[in-house]
């Protein structure tokens, strides 16, 4: 009988037994002493199914951080260890307690410097390696632990998950980082240039110092100071088995892809091979569900991350591998258009044994006539598109991997239509055409400036014209080499530069285009460029810069897709949970009937729903 996890509600009731009576009672729950020779502090507070124990965990520094531990009530051996920490409050994790029906201790642990934790809020994640390291070994040495340990967490709490992989205790076993990154380098800085939308308004949602803005500023550079956000050197001194999630439209889709690469492939003998992934039509606040911008993407599965969470635990902490070898090592929702889908092509979900998939890459050279994207060779003669790009005029932001602002996939037709923003698209396709990877720019540019920026946008332009978002990124000329140094250009030599967008898995239906634009703003998701050459907010002035795109055999600007078989692609279900937008809605309003709340900067409510044979059970999950 497929097992439940209960996530269960905000506030259970309160024994109304007193705790003396408890205390009687608990040796005979506990069994043999010699056994299990352990009692609950005279701290703790019971509540009908499990008990709170709070700790403050001594860091090797000496610094303290708030923990609550929780215990099932009738423990009576130890018990396998899901640990969560968190910059947003371990109270409004307290639904993570329902685990503990399930046979595990569940511990929450607020961030150094965070809510009732000690030490000083610095840089964002930077001691969450030897914080969680330190942790780790302290509950690997307490009596209700049984030296397995799995992690859980979205966003900031999946970041602390990845920092504290490498070099772990043998007692972290398994993660579950979702919609996260393994480098805060490149989750701050995209192509060298600063994402504006996503650091400011998280820092400053979550009380920083300015000193922490200052400092992420004062090193836009790649350097040593990084080290301590990022662990993509480090994926072969990882040991842990890991389960990736993200989504298509998520401020970090790449970095979550990346991740499961490195621990897939890369990673030491405990983590290498023992890795899956889970991407869908997600952004970073409609996980499990939701709208993604204007689309609101249909067979989205409300049960994924449920049967997903299942899966991972029971493998790695308590040795049942059936979830587990039923989950694909790789499974993905393929997208495209709502409207004009005659065939019903993609919009569910498929999956493979490998990332990337086998792919044929599909080169789409960039012509000036009639500024058409084609197919085939490059234009034969040269030829150049040149534009105007003032950096107090900038393209505003519309959709994409937003935090702060709306995000996912919207029109960007209002946008298009600017002087400086230059679109080049297929004709209509006369077959559907199908992407699953990741996508490359390749631009051979100019500029009267020495150093500029270079947005791409890559679109379904559909029947009615509607021009939608698939996936978009910039570069900043000077880092088109390297995020450590900076390259200036000389003004009037023609560069050759890569643009990588995220990966995406998207089907472009018969009658529609593919169509990118190019143009060197979109604020406020990048920063704008003042076409200076001057560190980051520095400059005094700014300069209107004259950049170009040049087009021809001898310079072949192009956009590279990995093109797939459709009817290669092997169709998937997670575990047959699955429900209708319209019984979702129903639950929602059951939902609200138990007057849960959330109060998370910015909040993600995540329900997740599954039906036992004899009851029906409502999990919520409080998360960012």
């Amino acid at each position: 009988m497929r097992k439940q996890i209960a996530v269960i509600i905000a506030s259970s009731l309160v024994i109304a037994t007193t705790v003396t009576l408890l205390v009687v009672l608990l040796p005979q729950r506990f069994g043999n002493p010699q056994v299990f020779d352990w009692e609950f502090p005279t701290n703790s507070t019971y509540y009908n199914y499990y008990v709170k124990v709070p700790f403050n965990v001594p860091m090797r520094d000496g610094t303290k951080l708030a923990t609550d531990v929780f215990v099932p009530i009738d423990i009576n051996e130890s018990l396998p260890v899901i640990f969560v920490r968190t910059p947003y409050g371990r109270d409004m994790l307290s639904l993570m307690s329902g685990y503990t029906s399930e046979g595990y201790v569940v511990i929450l642990q607020d961030f150094r410097g965070f809510y009732e934790s000690e030490g000083e809020i610095g840089l964002p994640f930077f001691t969450e390696q030897t914080d969680g390291h330190d942790s780790l070994t302290w509950i690997e040495n307490q009596p209700w632990s049984n030296g397995k340990i799995g992690t859980w967490g979205l966003s900031a709490l999946g970041i602390a998950q990845y920092l504290m992989a490498p070099n772990a205790p043998d007692s972290l076993k398994c993660q579950l980082p979702i919609v996260a990154t393994p480098d805060t380098y490149k989750a701050m800085f995209r192509g060298g240039e600063f994402r504006n939308e996503l650091v400011v308004p998280w820092l400053e949602n979550n009380n920083f110092p300015q000193e922490s803005l200052d400092i992420v500023v004062d090193h836009e550079k790649l350097d040593s100071m990084w080290q301590a956000g990022r662990i993509v050197n480090n994926y072969s001194n990882i040991q842990a088995a890991s389960l990736h999630m993200g989504g298509w439209y998520d401020i970090l889709t790449q970095g979550t892809i990346d991740a499961f690469v490195g621990y897939q492939y890369s990673g030491g003998d405990g983590a290498r091979g023992n890795a899956k992934l889970v991407m869908g039509p997600w952004t970073h606040t409609s996980m499990i569900g939701g709208s993604s911008g204007e689309i609101m993407y249909p067979n989205q599965n409300i049960g994924v991350l449920l049967s997903s969470t299942d899966a991972l635990f029971e493998k790695w902490l308590k040795d049942n591998s059936t979830l587990w070898n039923n989950l694909p090592t790789v499974s993905f929702y393929l997208m495209s258009s709502i409207d004009y889908n005659p065939l019903q092509l993609g919009n569910n979900w498929f999956k493979s044994d490998k990332w990337p998939l086998s792919s044929t890459v599909l080169d789409l050279f960039l012509h000036p006539e009639n500024d058409m994207l084609l197919s085939g060779d490059s234009p034969i003669e040269h030829n150049s598109i040149s534009y105007y790009w003032d950096g107090l005029n900038y393209t505003t932001t519309i959709g994409g991997g937003n935090l702060a602002l709306p995000a996912g996939t919207y029109d960007q037709r209002p946008v298009e239509g600017r002087d400086d923003v230059l679109l080049f698209s297929t004709p209509a396709f006369t077959e559907p055409l199908t992407i699953v990877g990741q996508i490359n720019a390749t631009l051979f540019i100019e500029s009267n400036c020495t150093d500029t920026d270079f947005t791409v946008k890559l679109t379904d332009v559909y029947p009615d014209n509607r021009s939608m978002l698939i996936t978009d990124t910039i570069i900043r000329a000077r880092n088109r080499n390297s995020f450590s140094d900076w390259e200036f250009l000389i003004p009037r030599e023609i560069y050759e530069i890569q643009i990588p967008l995220d990966s995406t898995a998207y089907v472009f239906n018969e009658g529609h285009k593919l169509q990118i634009a190019i143009s060197s703003s979109n604020f406020p998701r990048f920063e704008v460029n003042p076409n200076t050459g001057d560190p980051l907010w520095q400059n005094e002035t700014t300069y209107v810069a004259n950049n170009t795109i040049h087009v021809s055999s001898i310079y072949p600007s192009r956009i590279s897709v990995p093109s797939v078989d459709y009817d290669s692609l092997v169709s998937f279900t997670f575990y047959d949970i699955s429900y209708s937008f319209e019984t979702l809605n129903e639950l929602d309003k059951e939902r609200a009937s138990m007057n849960l709340q959330s109060s998370l900067p910015f909040s993600i409510t995540t329900f997740l729903i599954v039906f036992s044979q004899k009851r029906k059970i409502i999990h919520y999950a409080f998360i960012n």
